[in-house]
């Protein structure tokens, strides 16, 4: 049964992502809109607002924008490096970590866009 825990771990956690994507494409279905609880939903949402904020920033204050490009840069090398040398405490912090990770490829990602 102990060979067995992680597959059943990641059929747990598949069947939940399921269930969320149903859920959102049920939502939309009915009205329209998203309920933002699906990860890929979650993700392009987090995009779309990105770019609307880096877009004003890159027109109202050129400088703080060139500084967000360098702050990003610079939090995605030291997220990695902690998650590379394992500073985290545990399990939790590692994920929290992962998720910061994540969110400021995203953001690089939306810079790029609005560059290219």
């Amino acid at each position: 049964m102990d060979d067995h825990t992680e597959l059943a771990l990641e059929l747990v956690t598949l069947d939940i992502r399921a269930q969320q994507a149903h859920r959102e494409l049920q939502s939309y279905n009915d009205t329209g809109k998203f309920q933002y609880v699906h990860r890929l939903t979650i993700h392009t949402k987090y995009k779309k607002d990105q770019l609307a904020e880096l877009r004003k920033l890159k027109s109202e204050d050129p400088s703080a924008f060139m500084k967000e490009i360098t702050n990003t840069t610079q939090n995605i090398r030291r997220i990695e490096s902690q998650l590379h040398n394992k500073k985290y405490k545990d399990e939790e912090e590692r994920q929290s970590w992962q998720n910061n990770l994540e969110k400021a490829r995203i953001k690089q990602k939306a810079i790029q866009d609005i560059l290219s």
